[in-house]
C-alpha cells in the first residue's frame, strides 16, 4: 500500500514537473515573441517617414509576430490551468497546438480530427502532451514544410498520428531521453495505450499512440490548413 502510495506521488510530481518545463518554455517563447514585436511596432513610426515603402512589410511581421504570441498564450493558459485541459474537447486542444505550430513557422498543416469525443481525463491529458511533444519536436528539430494530424479509430481503438516530412532521424542512434522519447512513452504506457515512431533521416518523422477505445461511433471532419 505504501509502495503503490509513493509511486503515484512520484508520478504526480513527474507531471507537474513536466507542467511547469512546459510552462517556462512557454513563458520564454510568449516574452521573445512579444519583445520583437515591441521593436517592431516602436520602429513604424521612424519606417514610415524614412522609408514608406517598407512599411507593408513591417506590418506583416507585426501581425505574424501578435498571432504567434496569442497562440503561444492560450497554450500556456491551458498549463497552467489544468482544469481548462479537462474541460476543453481534445479536438479543440490539437487545434490550438497546430494553431501554435503554424504561428512559430510557414508549415502546411493536414488535420483531420474525431468532432466531440468523449474521453476520461486522463486519457485525454496524456494524449495532449504526447501531441505537445511531438509537434514541438518538429517546430524545433524536424525544419517541415508539411505536417499531417490524425485522430482515427476502429471498434476496438483510437488512434492519434503525427506524421512530417522534416529531416528525421535515425533510431539507432537516439538516446530515449531525447526529443521527450521517454516521456512520451510514459504517457502512453499509462493510459494502457502504445507508441510508436517510425523515423529515417531525410524521410520525416511518423509519432503513433493507439489506445483502446471507449466510445465508438464519432463523427470524423476533415480540416485543410
Amino acid at each position: 500500500m505504501k509502495h503503490a502510495s509513493r509511486l503515484s506521488q512520484a508520478q504526480e510530481l513527474t507531471a507537474l514537473n513536466e507542467r511547469q518545463r512546459l510552462a517556462r518554455d512557454l513563458h520564454d517563447a510568449v516574452s521573445q515573441t512579444l519583445f520583437s514585436a515591441s521593436v517592431i511596432a516602436e520602429s513604424l513610426p521612424r519606417i514610415t517617414r524614412d522609408m514608406p515603402e517598407t512599411i507593408h512589410d513591417g506590418l506583416k511581421e507585426l501581425y505574424l509576430l501578435n498571432r504567434r504570441a496569442l497562440a503561444e498564450m492560450r497554450s500556456l493558459l491551458l498549463e497552467l490551468r489544468p482544469k481548462a485541459l479537462v474541460e476543453t474537447h481534445l479536438e479543440d486542444l490539437l487545434r490550438q497546438l497546430a494553431e501554435t505550430l503554424t504561428s512559430r513557422q510557414p508549415v502546411e498543416m493536414d488535420i483531420r480530427l474525431i468532432e466531440n469525443l468523449t474521453l476520461l481525463a486522463d486519457v485525454k491529458i496524456a494524449r495532449y502532451h504526447i501531441a505537445q511533444e511531438a509537434l514541438n519536436n518538429i517546430a524545433k528539430h524536424a525544419r517541415a514544410s508539411r505536417v499531417s494530424l490524425y485522430l482515427t479509430q476502429t471498434a476496438d481503438t483510437l488512434q492519434l498520428e503525427i506524421s512530417d516530412n522534416g529531416r528525421g532521424f535515425d533510431l539507432r542512434d537516439t538516446q530515449p531521453d531525447s526529443f521527450g522519447l521517454s516521456i512520451m512513452k510514459e504517457r502512453a504506457k499509462s493510459i494502457g495505450g502504445t507508441l510508436h515512431i517510425a523515423s529515417q533521416l531525410g524521410l520525416g518523422t511518423i509519432v503513433t499512440i493507439t489506445v483502446p477505445q471507449e466510445k465508438p461511433h464519432q463523427v470524423t471532419t476533415a480540416i485543410e490548413d
